[in-house]
């Protein structure tokens, strides 16, 4: 009889894994790559634009690329993190900016060299939106490690009880 009783303690010891934790993500590793994104994106695309020689498709994709750089930037960042959901939020205003440049090429092409002046202050405005938004994204998965929460789930057993134990930490 004794034999019984103890069956099921010796099984919750046996099968009964040690508290899982995950490890905490890097904010060094996430901050270096969305910065280094950044700045080969705006490079790049910095490049392009002042070789262009006055050509507006030269320009235009210059300006594109450094957009797209913006809109990379906090999604590559937070996704060395491991926070998805934060990725898409901050990746999501440069790249409505980006989207909004596009669709400004599209109306008029010459917009960066010859743009009207109402024109030169939409592109300038999307712009800046791409770019603050970008940075506080990218400057934000320095922040993942405090962010991480860790959930362990353990089964209980023990005299007169059996269950589950979940502890949360917020």
């Amino acid at each position: 009889m004794r034999f019984l009783s103890a069956l099921p303690l010796t099984l919750g010891v046996v099968l009964t894994a040690p508290t899982a934790s995950a490890e905490t993500p890097d904010p060094a590793r996430a901050v270096f790559a969305g910065a280094f994104l950044f700045v080969a994106g705006f490079t790049a695309g910095g490049l392009i634009v002042a070789t262009s020689n006055g050509s507006n498709v030269q320009n235009n994709v210059g300006w594109l690329t450094i957009e797209g750089a913006f809109a990379a930037a906090p999604l590559v960042a937070h996704g060395f993190a491991e926070e998805w959901t934060r990725a898409i939020v901050f990746a999501a205003p440069p790249a409505a900016a980006l989207g909004g440049t596009a669709g400004l090429f599209a109306m008029s092409p010459g917009t960066i060299e010859h743009g009207s002046l109402e024109e030169q202050r939409v592109l300038w405005a999307l712009f800046g939106v791409g770019l603050l938004s970008s940075g506080v994204g990218v400057i934000d998965s320095a922040f993942a490690d405090k962010r991480a929460k860790s959930i362990a789930i353990a089964p209980l057993f023990g005299p007169g009880q059996v269950g589950l134990r979940i502890g949360v930490t917020l």
